[in-house]
């Protein structure tokens, strides 16, 4: 893959305190906001995109007179593609940078494109629990092995990529590490993801939150790596969070985080009664509670395994607390019925 110039260039945009943003397209899911500051010794991104983003990373920081030369810090909140893949390739760009993660990710991930690997075939499991209509589970798993051949096909065109995930500097929990000379501490915030952090910048009370809360939503992959108790208490810690500013992943920042965050967890607990009130009408499977929760808008898109994940990680906590009971049929698909 050829680092070039794009047709569109992003910008680089001042949102204050020092901080910058950049909005970079990619093919599955809502645009990937960038963060980045210009310390003493350098730029200080966090988290820089997907693996066919690099070129309009590069003509953005052009813009204000930067290339991947000025990069010195890289700090990733997850290891989900459209985060962290650019590494792979940007790592033989920009020579001087360090990599920053969360410990268990440097430990766990390795191989990055192996560990994609479970990704979409958790995915496809899930596909296989919702869809009984065997043409219509052919069409969306070829939809979605379709959007797979094309990250793995933009990782094989270049020479100068490296599949296994570099991360210099392992970080733990309640770590504070200076960057350039502002100081950043991390938070562990699993839920949407097990390795998730949160940079926060003590001296602003900006919280960088990653996927956490995206469009007053969250995105909850429970087949793979996501855990909807660990999301509940990860909302809960941030509650008593000095926070003055989130700033997130995708879309606009987050105006009011504390009512926001509330909001959130008061939405997921609506979701969850609609699901026992929809199966007390009678049996159903993931498609239906889904487009009853979320919407059969949520078909187009790449929002389709997010909206699903959501759905099921209710689901798996009905169960647990024996509220329901799931029926496995052929192929994987599943019924739910209420108990009692």
């Amino acid at each position: 893959m050829k680092v070039t110039i794009p047709k569109r260039i992003p910008e680089m945009e001042d949102i204050g305190d020092g901080v910058f943003k950049i909005i970079l397209p990619q093919p599955f899911y809502a645009p990937n906001n960038i963060y980045l500051y210009q310390g003493d010794d350098g730029l200080t991104l966090i988290d820089s995109g997907y693996i066919e983003s690099i070129p309009m990373l590069q003509a953005s920081l052009k813009t204000k007179g930067f290339s991947f030369k000025d990069i010195r810090h890289i700090i990733y909140t997850h290891n989900h593609l459209d985060h962290i893949s650019s590494s792979l390739v940007l790592k033989s760009y920009a020579k001087n940078v360090t990599y920053y993660g969360y410990r268990a990710m440097a430990d766990g991930v390795g191989n990055y494109l192996e560990s994609m690997v479970l990704f979409e075939e958790a995915t496809e499991d899930l596909f296989h629990k919702a869809f009984g209509d065997k043409e219509e589970l052919d069409r969306i798993l070829e939809e979605s092995r379709q959007g797979w051949r094309q990250f793995y096909s933009k990782f094989s065109e270049t020479k100068k990529g490296d599949p296994v995930l570099r991360i210099d500097v392992k970080i733990d929990h309640n770590d504070s590490l200076e960057f350039g000379g502002r100081l950043l501490r991390f938070l562990h915030t699993p839920g949407h993801n097990l390795y998730h952090i949160t940079p926060v910048d003590p001296s602003t009370g900006i919280y960088f939150s990653g996927d956490l809360i995206i469009a007053n939503l969250t995105a909850i992959y429970s087949e793979m790596d996501g855990n909807l108790g660990d999301y509940y208490f990860t909302l809960s810690k941030l509650l008593e969070e000095p926070i003055k500013r989130m700033l997130p992943a995708h879309g606009s920042e987050i105006e009011d985080p504390k009512k926001t965050i509330t909001l959130v967890k008061k939405t997921l607990s609506i979701l969850e009664k609609g699901v026992l009130r929809r199966l007390r009408e009678g049996e159903s499977d993931l498609k239906v509670l889904m487009e009853a929760a979320i919407g059969k808008k949520v078909h187009n898109g790449g929002h389709l395994p997010t909206a699903l994940g959501l759905v099921y990680s209710i689901i798996q906590k009905l169960v647990l607390e024996g509220q329901i009971r799931i029926e496995k049929r052929e192929n994987g698909y599943e019924i739910f019925h209420i108990i009692g």
